[in-house]
């Protein structure tokens, strides 16, 4: 199977993501990196598809503002398949995509923890598809 074909079955066979975290400070409801990866990792095995993600270092900013950290980078992903990937065949199937990850807080570790998070969850539930429905939404479930 190439690799588009995978992706769309997965596309197609992943489970909604439930808004069920509350951040109690601004009074909302999301869903975090966690449920992404429960609802992906068995599907991505299914097919064999790997992922590999890495920060493209050269683009990395970061600027203090007043008392915040802001910190941008370039995100790659890699989105190999796996069944193509052998000694016989040296030309892979596979995706290479960028996308910018962009955090802030006060401390400059966690403002670039927070990019990561806030970019892997929203990349992977984009790329994939992934329906996202609110916990008090009755067909959520």
């Amino acid at each position: 199977m190439k690799i588009y074909e995978k992706i769309f079955r997965i596309q197609c066979e992943v489970e909604n993501l439930i808004k069920d975290e509350l951040n109690k400070f601004q009074k909302y409801q999301y869903f975090n990196e966690h449920q992404v990866l429960t609802k992906l990792k068995p599907l991505l095995e299914k097919y064999s598809i790997l992922i590999i993600s890495s920060d493209e270092n050269e683009t990395l900013e970061y600027n203090k503002e007043e008392k915040e950290y802001l910190v941008k980078y370039l995100k790659r992903f890699k989105i190999v398949n796996i069944e193509s990937n052998t000694s016989k065949d040296l030309n892979s199937e596979e995706l290479i995509l960028n996308f910018w990850a962009v955090g802030s807080n006060q401390d400059l570790a966690k403002a670039k923890g927070s990019a990561e998070t806030y970019a892997m969850k929203y990349f992977l539930s984009k790329f994939f598809l992934i329906p996202v429905a609110d916990q008090l939404d009755p067909d959520s479930k």
